[in-house]
């Protein structure tokens, strides 16, 4: 994978980390890990976060045994040539499917509450046309811009949420474990799901300004979202109750309950287009991440050409479903099944390094 001449610093890559990964709140996640455990859905975040952090450490601790290399070099190190390709093969597929259902998730939102006259492929297209000529800019562009509009993003956001105190109850969340310990528990993994994209911005460490900092913004990066996410799915629980299983979109539904006095009663066009904004750097990122993945499985070098032609396929893909709920049903399969077989992948990579002492040949080294 050829690196661009100027690279992403740290504050850009947080920006566009927060921006990616924040922005599953305002989709119909929160709905998903309703159903699940009902008014103990806001602790899915932290736990889920608790259960990852253990392979995203030992994903971290083994990419950092070779500096400036990405995921998939070390994979088809560790792994060996056909191994190691199939083990990239199984990500890209995965990637491929979930970007096409994200897309096709947004798309659905932005017909059900903003333009309900349009068709879904004329917005579908239009969303992956801009993403497509964005991604063929460059990650360092798509940093650039996410560290533009994060201060704004996550403004608006709380701001939202402030507003939203006032059709709030805090009685929502009793009783505080839901269906019971057990079953929280259980269904923690669900959760996997929120944090899998941290696994795939290990593709882009040659794109960041050094190793250190690419760690210590995954860190940042991961423990600001946890926050953030456990404190949005905890608003809608207060805001909406039970009916939260039963709303698609709580973000966009939320939005439009609140008011800044009678002069502006409906503010919801402020928030939509600013959300707007972040969910066309998350799939211009996606992009960008997946024709990467493309060009080192098959060896093409300038990658870049071949981003239109997968924004074609996956926008192919994502017109499949037939209705926003078989869509979200594919959502849920596909994000479970990510978040189980990339934590595998980690796992197994630590362990493939640590067999062939590869920790104990990076010690040495450094004692010389």
């Amino acid at each position: 994978m050829d690196q661009q001449s100027r690279k992403l610093g740290i504050r850009e890559y947080v920006s566009m980390a927060i921006l990616m990964v924040g922005a599953k709140g305002t989709e119909d996640t929160p709905t998903i890990l309703y159903k699940e455990v009902q008014n103990a859905s806001w602790m899915i975040p932290i736990l889920a976060a608790g259960i990852f952090v253990i392979p995203l450490f030992l994903l971290l601790k083994t990419l950092a045994l070779y500096p400036g290399k990405d995921l998939f070099s070390v994979i088809r190190k560790l792994f060996g040539k056909y191994i190691g390709f199939l083990v990239c093969l199984l990500i890209f597929l995965s990637c491929s499917f979930g970007i096409s259902i994200d897309s096709r998730s947004y798309t659905n939102i932005i017909r059900t509450f903003y333009f309900p006259t349009t068709p879904v492929l004329v917005i579908y297209a239009l969303l992956m046309t801009i993403c497509a000529y964005g991604a063929k800019k460059g990650i360092q562009h798509i940093g650039s811009v996410s560290y533009l509009v994060i201060f704004y993003t996550v403004i608006a956001l709380y701001i939202a949420l402030l507003l939203s105190k006032q059709s709030s109850t805090i009685r929502a969340i009793f009783p505080i474990l839901g269906p019971g310990p057990l079953k929280l528990m259980k269904d923690s993994f669900l959760g996997l799901s929120l944090f899998i994209d941290f696994f795939l911005f290990t593709t882009i460490i040659p794109f960041v300004s050094s190793g250190r900092d690419f760690r210590k913004g995954t860190w940042l990066a991961y423990i600001y979202i946890t926050v953030q996410i456990t404190l949005m799915v905890l608003v809608y629980i207060c805001m909406f109750d039970t009916s939260l299983g039963t709303i698609g979109y709580p973000f966009h539904t939320l939005i439009r309950f609140i008011s800044l006095g009678s002069y502006l009663p409906n503010v919801e066009i402020i928030f939509f287009v600013i959300w707007l904004m972040s969910a066309f750097i998350r799939f211009t990122a996606f992009l960008y991440i997946n024709g990467m993945m493309f060009g080192f499985l098959f060896k093409i070098k300038d990658f870049e050409y071949l981003i239109p032609s997968l924004a074609v396929v996956y926008l192919l893909i994502g017109s499949l479903p037939e209705s926003a709920l078989v869509s979200s049903l594919f959502k849920m399969f596909t994000a479970t099944a990510a978040g189980l077989i990339f934590t595998i992948i980690s796992v197994m990579l630590w362990l493939t390094a640590m067999l062939r002492g590869e920790f104990k040949h990076a010690k040495n080294r450094n004692s010389i």
